[in-house]
């Protein structure tokens, strides 16, 4: 009777393990897949005039959700932008840039969804 039992103890292992692995097998694994695009905006930016001012811009708008990275220039007096399309967009950015105490003179790339662009 225990010999009975083991061996059924064993087949009855080998078929849950064998089953396990074979719901994974030809089964298709979704993947997530980032749809949003990358868009570039220089904005041109009034007030800077030093390093400070470029830090104060791109923290400011770095901290917008959809900004990838963010690269101010007081010397040329713009800031360039790059952010997900639907996540973020230049009204966003003009928004932040104001709040930190400077101008935006206009985009030299706008986004179509701005409609302070138009």
């Amino acid at each position: 009777m225990k010999k009975l039992f083991k061996i059924t103890t064993l087949i009855f292992s080998l078929i849950l393990v064998l089953s396990v692995s074979c719901n994974n097998k030809g089964t298709k694994q979704e993947k997530s897949v980032n749809t949003a695009t990358s868009s570039f905006v220089e904005v041109k930016v009034t007030g800077m005039t030093c390093a400070g001012c470029e830090n104060t811009v791109q923290t400011s708008v770095a901290k917008i959700e959809g900004v990838k990275s963010v690269k101010a220039s007081a010397t040329a007096g713009t800031a360039l932008v790059e952010y997900t399309s639907g996540v973020a967009d230049t009204a966003m950015i003009r928004k932040a840039i104001v709040a930190s105490g400077y101008g935006v003179n206009g985009f030299n790339q706008p986004a179509p969804a701005d409609p302070a662009t138009k």
